[in-house]
């Protein structure tokens, strides 16, 4: 399947912008879908929010001003001159101060709303939009602690996976804390895995600074603001390669991603598990994060055997059919919770 993005030209954004300008400055408030379709677009880039906050600072500079005023100067007398003139001018500067409160306000509201805790239930996914434009999505079983406000850009990931795809902002780095590590990007796409005390991190694009808390350190929230963190810088890892993060040491090994290990470690982004050659007991466990359903092997000599295959995320079914007709090994369900692998007998 092929995704297209599109993406507005500056002068399309500029266009757009003064559209919300006026309709912000008209007599009505804005109806509940015009309210719900401006937050949509203030989210969906933070060009469009510098871009409306830029107009409105220099509302009254001459070609704005030229541009916008004139639903304005329908409202007055044209018999008036010198005196609609200034009463467009005084009416323009009203609706600077409102529009700036108007757009702090919608800016503030967004990100108070995007703070908070996120979590997935086993075998569930979730995509979180970020008042600046990046976005989350959560694996199975994962949770993420989102701290906004307009100095930081903070995220805890408390359990489980997550792939993060980062707005660029160079005056607010966007952090990622993991048990003892801490992922910084600006502008980039990466995923981070928590598997007890050990962290992995993948970059798909872009470039990340990967660090290590050298002490206690609590995470800032929105409401404590920004404070420095003790950390120790410990790699940059850049598109098509990972790290991983032991607990409780700084040596760390950068690693090369050939496109097709990337593919098929990302592949849980696209809803699918890929192997191509892992032990059978890498499998297992990759399914088990996925499903309510635990497979536990029977004879320790098949966890080293070699297995393949790509499943949709949640079809146990297939990989069970899968193990059977290209691996011998049979399911023997032990209850509702549990499934045995066992070799199948000779045909």
């Amino acid at each position: 399947m092929t995704n297209v993005v599109g993406f507005d030209s500056r002068a399309s954004i500029g266009r757009q912008a003064r559209e919300w300008l006026i309709r912000l400055d008209g007599d009505s408030p804005l109806s509940h879908d015009e309210t719900e379709a401006l937050r949509e677009w203030l989210n969906r880039s933070p060009l469009h929010r510098e871009e409306l906050t830029r107009l409105a600072k220099f509302w009254n500079s001459a070609n704005v001003l030229t541009e916008l005023a004139v639903p304005l100067e329908r409202a007055v007398d044209a018999r008036h001159g010198h005196q609609r003139t200034r009463l467009v001018a005084l009416a323009a500067s009203v609706m600077i101060a409102s529009v700036i409160a108007g757009v702090w306000w919608w800016t503030q509201k967004s990100i108070l709303a995007a703070n908070g805790t996120y979590g997935t239930a086993i075998g569930r996914q979730q995509a979180i939009s970020l008042p600046d434009g990046s976005s989350i999505q959560l694996n199975t079983d994962s949770q993420v602690e989102v701290s906004y406000s307009s100095t930081v850009r903070k995220i805890r990931l408390l359990r489980g996976e997550a792939l993060f795809a980062v707005a660029h902002d160079a005056s607010k780095p966007f952090d990622v804390y993991a048990a003892d590590g801490i992922v910084r990007a600006v502008g980039t796409a990466f995923a981070v895995r928590l598997a007890g005390a050990d962290v992995n991190v993948t970059v798909t694009t872009g470039t990340v600074e990967v660090s290590q808390v050298t002490r206690e350190t609590s995470i800032p929230t929105a409401e404590a603001g920004h404070h420095p963190d003790t950390r120790r810088a410990l790699a940059r890892v850049t598109a098509g390669q990972m790290v991983n993060l032991h607990a409780k040491s700084s040596d760390v090994a950068v690693r090369e991603l050939p496109d097709p290990e990337l593919q098929r470690r990302m592949a849980w982004h696209e809803g699918y598990l890929v192997f191509n050659g892992e032990p059978l007991m890498t499998m297992v466990e990759e399914v088990n994060r996925y499903s309510p359903v635990t497979l536990r092997i029977a004879d320790p000599k098949l966890a080293s055997l070699a297995v393949g295959g790509r499943f949709r995320i949640g079809d146990l079914d297939a990989v069970l059919d899968a193990l059977h007709e290209n691996f011998a090994i049979r399911s023997v369900r032990e209850d509702d919770r549990h499934i045995l692998l066992e070799p199948a007998p000779p045909r």
